[in-house]
């Protein structure tokens, strides 16, 4: 009985290693980076939380393409000022230079998630308010607290 169980596992296994390459499980790339300056596909946000997110996803974006990064540099930069310092730094950029993608780009994002009806009136003008006057650090904060991609 053992044994019909051991050859039963040894064909399954067999099985499954043949059906992974034979759907080409041997040649696997990694997704590569969009580019931050491409368009990309719009999708539908049901809740307030996935409309910020869009928001935050765009303004990141514009941010990105501006400075010459990908948006997922970008993003992982988001977490601190010391972090976005580093991300400066190590593209040739000042901190002015970063902060003002930064803004700009937030700035750009509310003016089309309102144009496309995605946020109202009193969402912009706070994310606008935000972007304008707020010192980086509570920028920073405010966007973290907008949207669950930043960690």
């Amino acid at each position: 009985m053992r044994t019909a169980v051991f050859l039963g596992s040894c064909v399954v296994a067999v099985a499954l290693i043949v059906t992974y390459v034979a759907l080409g499980g041997t040649s696997y790339e990694p997704t590569p980076v969009a580019n931050p300056c491409a368009p990309r596909p719009t999708r539908p946000a049901a809740g307030t939380d996935e409309r910020l997110e869009l928001v935050v996803l765009a303004a990141a974006d514009a941010a990105a393409c501006r400075l010459g990064v990908s948006r997922e540099e970008l993003v992982l930069a988001l977490r601190s000022v010391d972090e976005l310092d580093r991300l400066a730094a190590k593209e040739g950029k000042t901190r002015d230079e970063l902060e003002a993608a930064l803004r700009d780009g937030l700035v750009r994002a509310v003016g089309q998630a309102e144009d496309e009806h995605l946020i109202g009136g009193t969402t912009a003008g706070a994310l606008r308010f935000a972007a304008d006057h707020l010192p980086l650090g509570l920028l920073l904060d405010v966007l973290r607290r907008a949207s669950s991609i930043v960690g």
